[in-house]
């Protein structure tokens, strides 16, 4: 460690740019999302299973997984479609009103929307992955004025986003120090 510079006990590691895929089954209408790290080709619809599905949109992004630098352990965030920015989100939304008046005090907050699994049903993100998070982001912050707060998807958001937006604010995975 270098004098002056306090090392994070939390780093991202397995950082791995790629897309987000969106498919619909044409008779449930249930949706489904996976990570590709290749640009998606465009495809037919397919079955599989009961389900037909369609692609219908992809968008940017990435993926990660956050290591305890004191223990080495890796947490491993597969279920995380991305963090969402409140700014992001509907102006007359709940998360809305919360992020503008969590700003007032450098708070931001951001919220944790999860993969799509295609039946209905969505993986739940445990509250010690979101401990996780939050510290593994505020630590990274230079500002020590400056919070970050990120939330579970309690408001739904995975039913009201476009997918085809970038899901990830990419600023908030390269706080560095600017030289």
């Amino acid at each position: 460690m270098t004098a002056g510079i306090v090392e994070s006990r939390y780093e991202l590691v397995n950082i791995q740019m790629g897309y987000v895929v969106v498919e619909h089954d044409l008779f449930s209408r249930s949706t489904r999302t996976t990570f590709s790290p290749e640009p998606p080709p465009l495809r037919e619809e397919y079955r599989e299973g009961a389900h037909t599905w369609r692609a219908s949109v992809a968008g940017q992004s990435f993926r990660f997984d956050v290591r305890n630098a004191s223990t080495g352990e890796v947490v491993r965030f597969r279920e995380l479609l991305g963090l969402v920015y409140y700014a992001c989100c509907k102006p007359d939304s709940e998360i809305r009103r919360i992020g503008e008046i969590a700003h007032e005090s450098n708070i931001s907050i951001y919220v944790a929307v999860l993969h799509e699994t295609g039946e209905k049903t969505r993986p739940a993100l445990s509250d010690e992955k979101i401990r996780i998070l939050n510290l593994a982001f505020n630590q990274r912050l230079l500002r020590k004025d400056k919070k970050i707060l990120i939330l579970p998807d309690l408001f739904g958001l995975h039913r009201t986003l476009s997918y085809g937006e970038i899901m990830i604010d990419f600023g908030l995975t390269s706080m560095e120090a600017e030289i």
